[in-house]
């Protein structure tokens, strides 16, 4: 009989115990069978693909593969974790109301029902599709990415009913008639018609604030504040507790402020409201701003700038890498176009990441995620993850502190392209502000690309707007306002051409009675380069950048603002608000 000495010399090499080779062959034989587990375990995915293309081919159901798949985790947190992981489904894209979902099993009644609650909550059309196993784990990770967005902050929802909005459309012809209404209503019916006031009058803010003897509300309407009506301060405290309640604020608490956030639902409309309560002198100051979760993103095109100004930013967006700083202050539009910006480089083919506060427009295929600085996700520890993601492009909704601005100007010099906003009166006062805030000046020359300082004229009614000839005074004043521009973008000739005419705002039932519908952004522009870029890196003052900057072909708030007058779009008295007349 053999005994096992005598099968030894019978067995592979690598089973050999001889010195020096028996590691050598044991290193090759682990990875051989590595490298064969690889390729089993790929061709096992491959065949779970497949089993699941079939399976979607017999029920008549859309297969998606979603590996790769620019999975957006805005339209992943509109199923909850929980949920999605019951029902072995997820929504993986949306664009408006058309929503996506995918599903192990598309039929089922959980995915039904997830469906049916998409539908009656937020008015989505849902189309479903059939996923395997493996995509479903895939997407299932990515809920990783929306902890900051809907940990601890379910939303809360003011069902708004349609009737309320046909009231308004048949009964209320201008703010008059909406003061006259709140007014007559019971206590408990004055929220809905405020809220549906604001929603018909596309305010984008809702104020109320307690006075003594009464509270006072008003709109903010194409960032104008207009009264509406004073009410009782018994019928302000009930407003009060109703807010707070479906914004998740704490009742009893009087003498600090408090943040939060409701939603607002009607017949397919849904607007996300966020509250900031504010003590005051006679109680707690009531303001609500309004976003419009359908709120579509502009072409640069539209944005109302120059061609000198569309070519100059065309030109830094196809960089891939820098900064694009937009200035202003609250309310400018700075978000608006910052999201044009996106949308223009938005591509299957880069990473592009939001660091926002609060999302304002829902943009597909890129990954927006939203500051919480309660759990610790401020703009500064959100930059620094963000950049761990490998991005191409990044948003930084705001710069506010110093650690911040140097990281995105870092994050400029190595291969990302960024976008952000600081708080400036005008451009060019932007590069101070930043060697104030520490920034030293060599790094920000070769950062930034372009910086932009804007604001939003109102637009004359077009219903009411009236022509005039305006007096030699006001010709003069327009003179001097335009003194540098140059003669391609402005011809002072036209000043004094007698039969120029202006807008007058007069104001109409289409326009409230204030003579203007509707907002324009005006710019000052200019691109990092030249005599502005060698003054940047010498500290130069603000006087000296504006005035190299000037001769680049920029022109100011100001003088956009009468160009924009001229061609019949706004009023002197707006270019007046904006600029200095």
């Amino acid at each position: 009989m053999a005994t096992p000495q005598d099968l030894r010399p019978h067995l592979p090499d690598r089973e050999k115990k001889k010195p020096g080779v028996a590691r050598e062959t044991q290193e090759e034989f682990k990875h051989e069978k590595k490298e064969l587990s690889g390729a089993l375990k790929k061709l096992q995915q491959n065949e779970e693909e497949m089993l699941a293309m079939q399976k979607a081919e017999r029920l008549g159901i859309p297969y998606i593969n979603l590996l790769g798949f620019p999975i957006n985790t805005d339209s992943l947190a509109l199923v909850r974790e929980d949920d999605a992981k019951a029902a072995k489904a997820i929504a993986f894209w949306h664009q408006g109301k058309d929503l996506r979902l995918a599903a192990i099993d598309p039929s089922s009644r959980a995915v039904i029902d997830i469906e049916n609650e998409l539908v009656d909550r937020e008015g989505y059309h849902v189309r479903r599709f059939l996923i395997s196993p493996r995509s479903l784990d895939i997407a299932l990770q990515l809920y990783s990415h929306v902890t900051y967005q809907t940990e601890g902050k379910k939303d809360r929802y003011m069902q708004l009913p349609e009737e309320e909005l046909e009231i308004f459309e048949r009964e209320i012809k201008n703010l008059r008639d909406l003061g006259k209404r709140i007014m007559e209503l019971p206590t408990t019916e004055v929220l809905n018609t405020i809220v549906a006031g604001a929603v018909k009058t596309k305010s984008s803010d809702i104020h109320i604030e307690p006075k003594e003897g009464y509270a006072r509300l008003r709109y903010r309407i194409d960032g104008v504040l207009q009264d509406i009506t004073n009410f009782s301060l018994e019928g302000y405290k009930k407003i009060l507790s109703r807010i707070k309640v479906m914004s998740a604020l704490k009742l009893n608490i009087h003498e600090t402020p408090q943040d939060g956030s409701y939603v607002i639902q009607s017949s397919g409309l849904v607007i996300d409201v966020r509250v900031s309560i504010l003590p005051g002198g006679y109680g707690e100051n009531i303001v609500m701003r309004l976003l419009d979760r359908n709120m579509s993103v502009v072409s640069i095109e539209d944005l109302g700038m120059k061609k000198r100004d569309i070519e100059l930013i065309h030109a830094v967006l196809k960089k891939p890498d820098g900064m694009i700083l937009n200035t202003g202050p609250t309310g400018s539009g700075k978000t608006t176009s910052l999201a044009a910006f996106v949308q223009h480089v938005n591509s299957p083919d880069l990473k592009i990441i939001t660091l926002e506060d609060p999302i304002e427009y829902r943009i597909p295929g890129v990954e927006q995620t939203q500051v919480n600085e309660a759990e610790g996700y401020t703009f500064s520890a959100g930059l620094r993850s963000i950049l761990r993601q490998d991005p191409d492009i990044i948003l930084v909704g705001e710069i506010r502190d110093t650690d911040t601005a140097e990281t995105a100007m870092h994050a400029a010099l190595t291969g990302h392209l960024v976008f952000s906003t600081l708080h400036t009166n005008d451009a060019p006062g932007s590069i101070p502000r930043l060697i104030d805030m520490g920034v030293r000046p060599f790094i920000i020359a070769p950062a930034v690309n372009a910086i932009i300082a804007q604001r939003l004229v109102r637009r004359v009614c077009p219903k009411c707007g009236q022509d005039y000839v305006p007096e030699q005074a006001e010709r003069d004043s327009l003179k001097k306002m335009m003194i540098g521009v140059q003669k391609e973008v402005f011809d002072p000739a036209v000043l004094d051409n007698p039969e120029l005419k202006l807008k007058k705002a007069i104001g109409c039932e289409a326009c409230n009675m204030n003579g203007y519908h509707g907002r324009m952004a005006v710019f000052e522009i200019f691109s990092m380069e030249g005599e502005v870029e060698q003054l940047t890196i010498d500290g130069a003052d603000t006087n000296q950048i504006r005035e190299a900057a000037l001769k680049q072909g920029m022109t100011t708030i100001t003088q956009d603002a009468v160009i924009k007058m001229l061609d019949g779009i706004t009023t002197f008295d707006e270019v007046g608000r904006v600029g200095s007349v």
